[in-house]
């Protein structure tokens, strides 16, 4: 049965996850300030790595509550399933973002669009595996933006940003994840669409 809210055991793990992830976003963001570092751009060689072990920490302990509260669901339905390896993609993508966050301190728009959407994915983590309302087709249009979003400010120079931007490892990571979403989200409103015809009106036989 699907369950609108998680469970303690969940949320415990998913907080604690999110704040690995805040933790290790914080370091990053501190280290800008050191006065022996210098400017690195998207992210220098040697934050990345450290930059990736924390999100993939921070996401791996989110999925301890998951497996050990859902295992068994998790192992019958497979759409309830994709739906927590949606939130968990979200929660891992959203922790990228704060990075590219933190790369893009010095202009305006671009700090204020990863600041947004790094918020409202590591949001979307805590929903939605639980929301009754159907909301994959937005998870997906805001997936497929980010992806386009990226192409088109990797190809020209648009505004208000005025200048093509680097090509980086974090990026590249994040268009991975979001790749895989995608594949994801696309599977799961083909089952919705699928479900919605089966459910259709069912043909009342006539009087005799």
């Amino acid at each position: 049965m699907l369950r609108s809210r998680p469970s303690i055991t969940e949320l415990a793990f998913l907080i604690c996850g999110v704040l690995i992830i805040l933790v290790g976003w914080v370091a990053d963001f501190l280290g800008l300030f050191e006065l022996a570092s210098e400017p690195t751009g998207h992210g220098s060689s040697t934050t990345f790595p450290l930059r990736l072990f924390m999100t993939m920490f921070g996401v791996a302990f989110s999925t301890i509550g998951v497996g050990f509260e859902n295992f068994p669901q998790i192992l019958l339905g497979g759409d309830r399933a994709k739906r927590f390896i949606v939130a968990l993609l979200f929660l891992g993508d959203g922790s990228l973002h704060l990075y590219a966050f933190n790369d893009h301190l010095g202009d305006l728009f671009s700090a204020t669009f990863f600041a947004v959407f790094s918020a409202v994915q590591i949001a979307a983590a805590f929903i939605i595996p639980y929301t009754k309302y159907r909301l994959d087709s937005v998870w997906l249009a805001i997936t497929v933006f980010l992806i386009l979003a990226y192409v088109v400010t990797r190809t020209v120079a648009i505004w208000p940003i005025g200048f093509v931007e680097d090509v980086d490892a974090l990026g590249i990571v994040s268009k991975l994840v979001e790749l895989v979403t995608v594949l994801v989200l696309v599977s799961l409103v083909q089952s919705e669409r699928a479900s919605r015809r089966q459910a259709g009106p069912v043909p009342v036989a006539a009087h005799r």
